[in-house]
């Protein structure tokens, strides 16, 4: 996914203040990304095969056929969006008018599985300069200046300083990122992914820019085929208007992600060519000009890919999850057990902290890709008609060619504020390049005030070991360095212009400078894992931000890229690679393209100065290095990453299987490298830590049943590991531990990722009940006027805005969230359990914060439980239906007669809200919300549309612990509300 802010604006935020709660900001209504009643509901593909149980009826078909029948026989209200029908997935996209409507359908025979549906966004991937500043008028007369200087740099060297002293360095490559992944050697020798169909799932594509082909849907064409699920005018909301043609130039995601995929060198300014440029690309546009979908419309889009027969889909879209549950990630799921690789951005959520991973990328299976900082920094170089080394500007774009004098508005090193206004007498500014100093105001006030001033080249000066920044204005505009700036200020003379005729001349000189801040670390923004599940988030990262790619020529025909989005086509890219090298998919399976990636990559560490390995839930198995995962003789090792999960499943004992692929007998040596620890929780609070997560040195340890192994050729051999998880931590912080089982010998060193967490994940705290981040006890019910509900109570008449809503926090995820409505005059005895959460409960400074209650239950055990509703019902459709029905449907009744569950017993009026696998909430550090959760109660009705009496009630919240079991109420936390009165 794209990140909506630059690298560098963005590391500065890390550190900052969380900005205060604002009540008054609260939206009152349900949230979430959900599309109001729009199901993806998946068949029993032999539902046309029988009635209702009933004798087949032999004018039914299809399950299609047989699932619409019986809906209309209940005079069940629905429309249909898409229907699939391929041996992955049958189901349909449906819209439903009302939760009675709902009802019919989870009982309707045949129907097996279904999800919400869920608006999927993607942020600005360009910063077009859509606001021109018009030039102020009756400025002061000015020289300009367009000569070519004989000092001019040579194109094809380019050198760097940071004093006088001329420093000379390698040929300039461009800005092209495949020696940092491997890919460059590949291409050299000869394999550039002919043969590979890559099927490309985002926005559609310009494919008339020359490095793309210029043409589609010919045998002779990079673009191959595809389709436009979508049209131009979808946001996600609307009807879609497809088409056979994926041509895009009004939105640029999907240009640029098939530039880094498969972009050929003709044309190619800044020599950017795709990972795997001679594959076949086929591009499914399923976002229209602004950048909105829905997750129906992506599952038609990975269904056709499939049926198209391609061997890979490069997925870089997706939504805050943390489950491997959602309707894609199944999906993903059963496309790489049927033989697709699927290449998923992780997410662009890291400052957030840990167990936030995205869907579908978290589908198991699919290679999760996360991004670390790219090696370099793309810049110009200009010359100095002093001798001076040449000038490293950043910008990828060259400034205006032509040499050009200097000019300051003052030279005090101590002046940061200079440009922030122009002083009196300042002239025309235009020929002129102006040198400023960073700081004193906003960067874009000076751009402004130089470019009213008729200035047209600018060189911000950075202050000492700062991060450049990159901007677009339509002004000329670079970084350089402290020193470099001084540099050019010491040019300056009295008058505010350079002296003894200095000029700086301009050419187009692209220069790789060195990252030398956080080059080949893990990117900031880039998702940490693991799931709620525990399974690995991300499997890998590659370099994700500074990217050069292709966009639409409407769009300026190239841009620089920052997000998972971006490395994850370099991950589709070296799939291809790998497939091709074995020559084409039938000789080769998705979790032989995924275990060779991931235990060939280059393990990261945590920063410059801290070299301790980052841990796996950060880095997943490391950067990519498809070089090494193409080597013929590295050693073949199954699995490819070890699942330790947690305190209270712990898989201590593991296998790995060793084959020596080679024609000699090689000794193979096994260690363990351990990564630091994650502290996930704050200390003494039950909230997440934000990035950078505090890391431990405390590591598990790792017994070997033999800790070298002498294997012939082309043998195979089983090594025994006995972990053993990390002591002196504090499993209310809930430490994720991890780190690599490193394998020497031969011509190549591999290494398996191994993860686990040091606590009990149904220990993790799920509602907030505290006033930590909200300013006020949560959960709670805010008033028409925004206001917290007075705990006497409050009378709503859903008139003009008169109805409750109930504003919450999840700190942890959940697998299930109830609010139901219950009698006002219940108390723990009649409940049946003690709530652990209500609105006068203020955990600050309590010990045992993160330490669930124990509740209070009447112990009602069926042993027979387990016969309850045979079906091939999945377990979260049967639950919601019985809410729905408030357990009077079919086979729900054995819930009020004693013969269920605990959680069944709990005297409930009616359900009015249900949602699956939830993940955690934020605390905002990263500006992109997700911070709280509302549930708005807008008419006297229960869920399956029954009128709610007048009355006096109390909302009771229940959140289902992480591997909690849904029938017991002991594993749910709960909340009760202040009593509300409903009077129409």
């Amino acid at each position: 996914m794209k990140t909506s802010t630059f690298f560098s604006i963005a590391l500065a935020l890390i550190g900052s203040k969380v900005n205060a709660f604002n009540l008054a900001d609260v939206q009152r209504t349900t949230s979430g990304s959900i599309v109001p009643g729009r199901y993806i509901v998946e068949f029993d593909s032999n539902a046309h095969l029988s009635s209702s149980g009933m004798k087949r009826d032999e004018s039914i078909s299809t399950p299609h056929e047989a699932i619409y029948k019986q809906l209309k026989e209940r005079d069940t209200s629905y429309t249909v969006h898409q229907e699939y029908s391929d041996g992955l997935f049958i189901g349909a996209s449906i819209t439903l008018n009302s939760d009675n409507d709902l009802a019919n359908l989870l009982s309707t025979e045949g129907v097996i599985d279904f999800r919400q549906v869920h608006l999927l966004s993607l942020p600005e991937t360009v910063f077009p300069q859509t606001a021109q500043w018009p030039a102020a008028a009756n400025l002061p007369d000015s020289t300009t200046y367009s000569s070519t200087s004989s000092s001019a740099v040579n194109s094809n060297s380019t050198t760097t300083t940071t004093s006088a002293k001329v420093t000379t360095t390698t040929t300039c490559k461009g800005f092209s990122v495949l020696g940092q992944i491997g890919a460059e050697s590949v291409q050299a020798s000869g394999n550039k992914g002919k043969g590979v169909k890559i099927g490309i799932i985002d926005g559609g594509v310009d494919y008339t820019r020359e490095p793309l082909g210029g043409c589609y849907g010919k045998p002779e064409c990079k673009f191959i085929g595809g389709y436009d699920f979508v049209g131009d005018s979808y946001n996600g909301t609307n009807s879609p208007i497809p088409d056979n043609d994926p041509f895009d130039n009004c939105y640029t995601h999907g240009t640029i992600t098939a530039g880094l995929i498969g972009a050929n060198s003709n044309g190619n300014k800044y020599n950017v060519v795709g990972v795997a440029p001679e594959a076949s690309l086929l591009q499914y546009r399923v976002f229209g000009c602004n950048g909105a979908t829905t997750d129906d419309i992506v599952l038609q889009a990975m269904q056709r890919a499939y049926n198209d027969g391609v061997d890979i889909i490069n997925l870089s879209v997706g939504e805050s999850s943390g489950w491997t549950e959602s309707m894609l990630s199944v999906f993903a799921s059963r496309l790489t057990a049927s033989g697709v690789v699927l290449s998923i951005s992780a997410g662009n959520r890291g400052q957030v902290g840990s167990f936030y991973s995205y869907s579908p990328g978290s589908g198991i299976g699919a290679i999760n890709v996360g991004a670390n900082d790219n090696a370099f920094f793309p810049a110009q170089q200009a010359s100095v008609s002093t001798g001076h080394a040449p000038i490293t500007y950043f910008n990828y774009q060259g400034f205006t060619p032509g040499t050009y004098p200097l000019y300051a508005f003052n030279t005090d090193p101590s002046v940061a504020a200079d440009g922030c206004t122009i002083p009196a007498g300042t002239p025309n500014l235009k020929g002129y390049v102006v040198l400023v100093r960073r700081g004193g105001c906003a960067l874009e006030d000076k751009a402004k005030n130089i470019y009213y001033q008729g200035g047209r080249q600018m060189l911000l000066i950075n202050t000492q070991g700062s991060v450049p920044l990159y901007q677009n204005f339509p002004l000329d505009f670079g970084f350089v360095s402290y020193e470099d700036g001084n540099y050019l200020l010491s040019q300056i003379g009295n008058n505010h212009t350079s002296t003894n005729n200095t000029t700086l001349t301009f050419t187009f000189n692209p220069y790789q400078a060195p990252n030398v801040w956080t080059g080949n670390i893990t990117s900031y923004f880039s998702e940490i894992g693991p799931t709620n599940d525990l399974f690995m988030a991300p499997s890998i990262v590659a370099p994700g931000t500074n990217l050069i790619s292709i966009v639409p020529s409407t769009f300026g025909n190239w841009s620089m890229e920052i997000g998972t989005s971006f490395s994850t086509p370099l991950v589709s890219g070296a799939s291809a690679l790998y497939i091709a090298s074995k020559g084409g998919s039938q000789s080769t399976s998705p979790d032989k393209v995924k275990s060779a990636l991931q235990i060939s990559a280059d393990y990261l560490t945590t920063s410059k100065s801290d070299q301790t390995l980052a841990n796996v839930a950060v880095q997943g198995s490391g950067k990519l290095n498809v070089a090494e995962a193409l080597n013929q003789d590295r050693l073949i090792v199954s699995p490819s990453e070890i699942l330790l999960n947690d305190s209270n499943y712990f898989a201590s004992t593991q296998y790995l299987t060793l084959t020596n692929p080679t024609n000699k007998i090689v000794k193979y040596t096994l260690s363990n490298l351990p990564a630091g620890t994650l502290l996930s929780y704050q200390s003494g609070l039950n909230q997440s830590s934000d990035q950078p997560v505090p890391q431990v040195s405390n590591g598990a340890n790792v017994k070997f049943s033999q800790s070298s192994v002498t294997l012939l050729p082309r043998s195979t051999w089983v090594v025994l590991l006995q972990f053993q998880q990390p002591q002196g931590l504090d499993s209310k912080r809930f430490p994720v531990y991890s780190g690599f089982i490193q394998i020497t010998g031969g011509s190549t060193n591999v290494q398996v990722p191994y993860l686990g967490v040091a606590a009990k994940m149904k220990d993790m705290p799920i509602l907030d009940g505290t006033s930590y981040y909200l300013g006020f006890n949560s959960p709670t019910i805010l008033n028409e006027n925004n206001s917290i509900q007075s705990s006497s109570g409050q009378s709503y008449n859903f008139q003009n805005g008169q109805y409750p809503t109930v504003i919450y926090r999840l700190v942890g995820g959940t697998p299930l969230l109830l609010i139901d409505l219950i009698d006002s005059n219940l108390t723990t005895t009649n409940l049946g359990f003690t709530p652990n959460y209500n609105s006068k409960r203020d955990l600050i400074g309590d010990e045992d914060v993160s330490f669930l209650e124990e509740r209070k239950l009447n112990s009602i055990i069926d042993s027979n439980n387990d016969k309850f509703w045979k079906s091939s019902k999945t377990q979260s459709l049967i639950s919601l239906y019985c809410q729905l029905t408030n357990f009077k449907g079919i086979n729900c009744s054995g819930f009020n007669q004693g013969k269920s569950s605990t959680f069944g017993k709990v005297p409930i009026l009616g359900n009015l809200y249900e949602q699956d696998f939830i993940p955690r909430s934020t605390d905002n550090i990263d500006g992109a919300g997700e911070d709280h959760l509302t549930f708005a109660l807008k008419s006297n009705k229960f869920s399956n549309g029954t009128i709610i009496p007048n009355g006096t009630y109390k909302f009771l919240l229940r959140t289902l612990h992480i591997t909690g079991d849904r029938s017991k109420q002991s594993d749910y936390e709960s909340w009760v509300s202040a009593p509300f009165t409903i009077s129409t």
